[in-house]
């Protein structure tokens, strides 16, 4: 997960520098964003992206790059990224079953 903020008054410019971005990434397989005012700090954005299994650092290069260009020419724009694992993934590491 991608987890993005930046100032209101720079909405337009992030928009449009997402229309002009390709999304297409390799290993990365479903890429779902939801937008969210976050107070003083702008807008928030989390973007749940989705891994061919066992490609997580492949993709993961690919997301930074892609986000790269947003951090260094985006004037207040932030970004955290986090990796999360599915329930049933998780609970098999300790040997459950989720159904």
């Amino acid at each position: 997960m991608v987890t993005t903020w930046y100032p209101m008054h720079k909405s337009m410019d992030v928009a449009k520098k997402y229309l002009k971005a390709p999304r297409e990434i390799p290993f990365v397989t479903k890429w779902r964003v939801f937008n969210t005012p976050a107070g003083k700090d702008g807008m928030k954005q989390y973007h749940i992206l989705y891994t061919e299994r066992g490609k997580l650092e492949e993709a993961g290069e690919g997301v930074f790059k892609y986000f790269m260009p947003f951090a260094f020419e985006i004037e207040g724009f932030h970004i955290a990224t986090e990796n999360l694992m599915g329930v049933s993934d998780s609970y098999r590491t300790i040997g459950l079953e989720w159904k």
